[in-house]
């Protein structure tokens, strides 16, 4: 009897270490899945709904900076559609706004949605063909013998070829206008001394009503008054003489105040390039007396000598 008490005690806790086990184990095991199923987290600490959160707001940021991007091309392209003739100017400025690898991307986009579309069109090819003429250009070989103008219109050529006619007058049209101006400029010049001085300053006058844009946008006051007196100074050799002619077109080109500023400006030039000249000029015959004492003199007697008077002469002129 004893011996069957012994074994039902040991049976009974037997059947209470199972049931503990099985009502443990699933316990364990909830626990387990619950750590499992818990937010994962990222290697910053922040819970993956917030990384999503923040990328949503730089793709939105990005995309509000591709916006007016593009908005800021549109508006430059259509002043450049204005003012055309200038395509270097408009490479700089769409470069400055988009200095990003995808800019290309923007401006294609930009131009296909642009509402002049034949001149979208036109713009595209001229953009597209330009690295093939630059290419090109760089390989060209012109001979010594042509003139100013007539290189110009190899190169002139050379777009219309590679770009296409209105390809190359919406990109350099402001160019050739100036340099079409430069060169009635200089046939001018050589048809001057055959000229009254009235003649040559009605002529220069003509020119710069045909050539307006340039002779306004480039040329600008001062440029006009340099042409004007280039001009009207041909075969003038007395200095009081210039001197009038100087002032007369001065009082033409500008105000009174501007026109006494520029005198004064000219008169401290003419002072300064004949200090130099006579620098120049005392220098030579500084050089000429000393090459003859050189072999009667030790050289560092010589040399002694030479930097003094030198140093001496540079005073004169220049302190």
């Amino acid at each position: 009897m004893k011996r069957f008490g012994l074994i039902a005690l040991v049976l009974s806790v037997l059947v209470i270490g199972v049931v503990i086990w099985l009502g443990l184990g699933p316990s364990h095991a909830t626990s387990d899945q619950t750590q499992t199923s818990s937010p994962s987290l990222t290697k910053t600490g922040q819970p993956s709904s917030l990384q999503d959160k923040l990328a949503a707001a730089n793709n939105d940021e990005s995309k509000m900076q591709q916006q007016q991007q593009q908005e800021s091309m549109k508006q430059m392209i259509q002043l450049f559609q204005k003012n055309p003739g200038n395509v270097t100017q408009l490479l700089a400025q769409l470069q400055q706004n988009c200095p990003d690898a995808n800019c290309q991307a923007l401006l294609k986009q930009v131009l296909a949605e642009y509402p002049d579309q034949q001149f979208a069109q036109t713009l595209e090819q001229l953009l597209e063909r330009l690295p093939l003429y630059e290419k090109e250009m760089q390989a060209k070989i012109m001979s010594t013998q042509m003139t100013p103008q007539q290189r110009y219109q190899e190169i002139w050529n050379l777009r219309e070829q590679i770009l296409g006619q209105k390809e190359a007058q919406l990109g350099f049209t402001e160019e050739k206008e100036f340099a079409s101006y430069q060169f009635a400029y200089g046939e001018l010049l050589n048809r001057a001394p055959q000229m009254t001085q009235q003649q040559r300053l009605s002529e220069l006058d003509k020119l710069q009503q045909q050539y307006k844009n340039p002779s306004k946008n480039i040329d600008g006051q001062s440029g006009g008054y340099d042409k004007a007196l280039k001009l009207a100074l041909i075969g003038v050799t007395d200095p009081a003489q210039q001197q009038k002619i100087t002032q007369q077109l001065l009082n033409s080109y500008f105000s009174p105040k501007e026109a006494t500023q520029l005198a004064a400006r000219e008169q401290q030039v003419i002072q300064q390039q004949q200090q130099v000249a006579s620098y120049q000029s005392e220098l030579a015959t500084l050089n000429q007396e000393m090459n003859q004492q050189k072999q009667s003199l030790p050289e560092s007697t010589w040399q002694q000598q030479y930097q003094l008077r030198l140093e001496q002469l540079r005073q004169k002129h220049f302190n």
